[in-house]
């Protein structure tokens, strides 16, 4: 296969070359096309690729064919193979940037902003998302510039940057302007989307009603995916009636297989659950939730199935059925975690599958010590204690001094996710993390912190006696407790109950030992009436 001569980059509609007759030019026209439609699912977009793939390798139209692949790569990513859609990207860029083919290097930027966001890597994507739209040219089609435009502000509204706003403020009006309704409905739906996610649900809740008037101005039916936008933003606001009433199209079996991204229909369940549950009609939301459930085993939607447990936990809960709730949150909790880390793994391998340089090893690193790290709090997790643990228990690694395992739990955690909401728990949870950084634990001497799983966390302490470190626990219990919470909180209180373990130096404990003291130290204290340290020493 031989590379075209280039008098110009293919800037969108396809390259003027000299050598390149009549069918060159119309293969061009509809590559060009071809990256307008894979925007959407469409199922088509294969057949298309595949055929102007073949023929860009019959013409020997070396920039045309990776125009092809590139589609393809990105239907992969959508489809679930990050890793291989970012090699082909990767392998693109570098061809491009050889040959000066500037358009071609816009839409790698373009579908490698898309593979970082998906591995969780924001400001890779974003740094992406804007050289896409650095190097278009000024001929490139209008939609594909829209298409580029939103991919930015997608990256900066995700990012929690307010300069978002603006980005899709522009390419509305360009999408409007076009009078493209397909790009005015997507814009709208990850504007409202973003919006949630920082927790702006009245602005969510405006371009979610914007999303809904467009589509009943075109007598359109919007997808699953959309209507669970439209819910959430109706469900945080406490317009709970008008939440079920706005899903209620999406619950129809058609509708739900529908999804071509594979777990809308699911997510989409799992949200008007929620909205049920909320509303009372727990008969209902069990129904929908188990239905959710079926849809998460039947195709391996591990992420939102462990996200179901939760959802059951608060089932069980507004029933009255407190321990089968503990048990289903303890379950949550567990498999969260186990989720977080397989993630980082697969994170870690896709990196190490795109690159084959030093960038590369150094970002597997980077993504496995993030692995060991709780994504909320930044601390280390239960896959880090496990690991860490038994080494600063075996015999000889205290030599230094006692070993004390202290686990922490947050009193009456569920009160502040139901008074004011799970965002405030959630920064609840950071600022407890920050505070127990600055306790200590965290030095050269081999102690950390760690988050257990949901508000318990785990503290320990190396080289100090049991007086000095029970010392060193009350007076992190009466930081927690004094700390100023109101603003936050809307006035409810934050403690901490504490159970701790003492393991001498020079000793070989077993950590499962040590834990459990803990625990049970722990419940003792939560039994006396919380706030409080309850120790080896204690009394009974």
């Amino acid at each position: 296969m031989t590379s075209s001569t280039h008098a110009r980059d293919d800037a969108g509609a396809g390259a003027v070359l000299p050598d390149v007759d009549g069918r060159g030019r119309a293969l061009a026209a509809s590559v060009a096309e071809l990256e307008i439609l894979s925007r959407f699912d469409r199922e088509d977009v294969d057949a298309l690729a595949e055929q102007a793939l073949a023929a860009a390798e019959e013409l020997g139209l070396t920039d045309l064919v990776l125009r092809a692949r590139l589609v393809q790569a990105d239907l992969l990513r959508r489809r679930g193979n990050v890793a291989e859609a970012g090699r082909q990207a990767q392998e693109t860029q570098r061809w491009a940037a050889e040959h000066g083919a500037t358009h071609l290097r816009a839409r790698t930027h373009f579908v490698l902003a898309s593979v970082f966001q998906e591995l969780g890597d924001l400001s890779l994507a974003l740094e992406h998302a804007v050289r896409s739209v650095e190097l278009l040219d000024d001929e490139a089609l209008p939609e594909t510039r829209i298409d580029h435009l939103a991919r930015l502000a997608d990256c900066l509204g995700l990012s929690g940057d307010v300069a978002a706003r603006e980005r899709y403020d522009h390419v509305l009006g360009l999408a409007e302007a076009l009078g493209d309704i397909e790009r005015q409905l997507l814009v709208l739906n990850n504007r409202a989307y973003c919006e949630t996610v920082a927790g702006a649900f009245e602005e969510a809740l405006f371009w979610s009603t914007r999303l809904q008037e467009l589509t009943d101005q075109h007598d359109a039916e919007l997808a699953v995916g959309r209507l669970d936008t439209v819910g959430r933003s109706l469900m945080e606001l406490g317009r709970l009636d008008e939440a079920e009433a706005a899903m209620l199209p999406g619950e129809r079996p058609e509708a739900l297989d529908a999804s071509l991204d594979g777990d809308a229909g699911a997510d989409f369940l799992l949200t008007l659950a929620e909205v049920r549950r909320r509303r009372g009609h727990l008969t209902g939301a069990q129904q929908t939730l188990d239905e959710c459930v079926r849809r998460c085993d039947t195709y391996g939607l591990t992420a939102i199935r462990v996200r179901a447990r939760r959802e059951q936990a608060e089932l069980h809960a507004a029933a009255g059925d407190f321990r089968a709730a503990y048990a289903e949150h303890k379950l949550y909790c567990d498999e969260l975690m186990d989720l977080q880390s397989a993630e980082r793994d697969a994170r870690a391998r896709a990196l190490q599958a795109m690159y084959e340089t030093d960038e590369a090893r150094r970002q597997t690193r980077r993504y496995r010590e993030l692995s060991l790290r709780d994504p909320l709090t930044g601390l280390y997790n239960r896959r880090y204690v496990d690991d860490q643990l038994p080494r600063l228990l075996g015999r000889g690694a205290g030599a230094a001094g006692t070993v004390t395992v202290a686990l922490l739990d947050l009193d009456h955690f569920k009160r502040i996710n139901d008074t004011c909401s799970h965002e405030v728990g959630d920064r609840v949870l950071r600022t407890v993390a920050e505070l127990l950084g600055e306790a200590g634990g965290t030095g050269d001497d081999g102690g950390f912190v760690a988050r257990m799983g949901g508000e318990e966390f785990l503290l320990v302490l190396v080289g100090l006696d049991p007086a000095a470190a029970t010392a060193r626990l009350e007076d992190l219990r009466r930081t927690m407790a004094a700390h100023p919470w109101s603003d936050l909180t809307a006035g409810l209180p934050v403690t901490v109950s504490i159970g701790a373990a003492c393991a001498p130096g020079l000793t070989d404990s077993e950590p499962a030992e040590v834990l459990a003291r803990a625990d049970a130290h722990l419940y003792l204290a939560k039994r006396q009436g919380r706030d409080r340290v309850v120790g080896d020493a204690s009394p009974s």
